[in-house]
C-alpha cells in the first residue's frame, strides 16, 4: 500500500513538474514584441502593441504618433480543452505610463501562434462593452543591443594551484577576448567578473565561447593551454548557464543585454 501511495505521488509530481515546464516554454515562446494594426467602430486605425517579458506584459495603444492607452501587469499561459490562453491579471492602466491606476478586471484570450505570427482572439471570456474580435499580430525585429558577459562563477576548478584565464565569446562572427595577462585565480570556487561586451546582439542569437585556463602566464589563450571547454548559449535579456566539460571542472556563464 504504502509503495503504491509513493509511486502515485511521483507520477503526479513529475506530470506537474511536466505541466509547469510546458507552460513556461509557452510563455518563452511568446516572449518579445508583438504589433497589430486595428480600427475602431469609428473607422479610425490604432497600432496595437504588445510585449511579453516572461510573466509580464506591456500593451499600448498608438494613434496619431502618440500613446493613447497604457496597460501593464502579470501573465500567464494556460490550456483549456486543447485551446491555448493567455491570462492578464493585476492590471495597470491609463493614458501613459506616468498615469497608472489599478484595474479591476482580469482578461483570458484565446491565441494561435504560428511562426512570427500571433493570433488572438479577444472579449470572448465574458460580456464586456467591445464586442468580440480577433487580432492578427506580427513579432517585431528584434532591437541590436550589447551582450554582456557578467561573470564566470567556477563552482569547480582542475587547476590545483593558481591559474590564468582565458575567455572569448563570438556572436555572428564578432569576437571579443577577456584575458588579464600575469592576473592568477586560485581556489575551487571563483567568482571572476568580467564585463566582456559584444555588440550588436538580439535576443535569440546564439553566443558562441571557449574557455581556457592554464598555470604557465601566457599560454592560456594558446593552443598550449592545460584545460579548454568550447560551449554555446541562447542570448536572452539576461541569464545564466551551467557548464561541467570534466568530471573536476564546473562553472557557470552569467550575461545580459543592455
Amino acid at each position: 500500500m504504502k509503495k503504491t501511495f509513493w509511486l502515485c505521488t511521483a507520477v503526479l509530481t513529475l506530470a506537474l513538474l511536466g505541466r509547469a515546464t510546458a507552460l513556461a516554454d509557452e510563455l518563452a515562446a511568446l516572449a518579445g514584441k508583438w504589433t497589430a494594426t486595428r480600427s475602431d467602430d469609428q473607422g479610425r486605425s490604432g497600432n496595437l502593441i504588445l510585449e511579453i517579458k516572461q510573466s509580464k506584459f506591456t500593451f499600448q495603444v498608438q494613434s496619431g504618433g502618440r500613446v493613447v492607452l497604457y496597460a501593464e501587469g502579470d501573465v500567464k499561459t494556460e490550456t483549456a480543452g486543447g485551446l491555448k490562453t493567455a491570462k492578464f491579471f493585476n492590471i495597470q492602466g491609463g493614458t501613459s505610463k506616468d498615469d497608472l491606476q489599478s484595474v479591476d478586471d482580469e482578461r483570458t484570450v484565446v491565441y494561435l501562434l504560428s511562426g512570427d505570427e500571433l493570433s488572438v482572439a479577444a472579449n470572448f471570456d465574458r460580456e464586456r462593452s467591445e464586442p468580440p474580435n480577433v487580432t492578427i499580430y506580427k513579432k517585431a525585429a528584434a532591437e541590436a543591443k550589447t551582450l554582456v558577459i557578467d561573470k564566470i562563477v567556477m563552482n569547480q576548478t582542475v587547476q590545483g594551484t593558481d591559474f590564468y584565464l582565458c575567455f572569448e565569446a563570438t556572436v555572428d562572427g564578432v569576437t571579443k577576448r577577456f584575458n588579464l595577462p600575469n592576473k592568477t585565480y586560485n581556489g575551487k570556487e571563483v567568482t571572476v567578473e568580467t564585463e566582456l561586451a559584444v555588440p550588436n546582439v538580439k535576443a535569440g542569437q546564439t553566443c558562441k565561447f571557449v574557455l581556457k585556463l592554464d598555470d604557465v602566464a601566457g599560454d592560456e589563450c594558446t593552443e598550449e593551454m592545460d584545460n579548454r571547454s568550447a560551449g554555446s548559449f541562447s542570448v536572452s535579456d539576461k541569464g545564466s548557464q551551467a557548464y561541467k566539460p570534466e568530471d573536476q571542472w564546473g562553472y557557470t556563464i552569467h550575461w545580459h543585454l543592455k
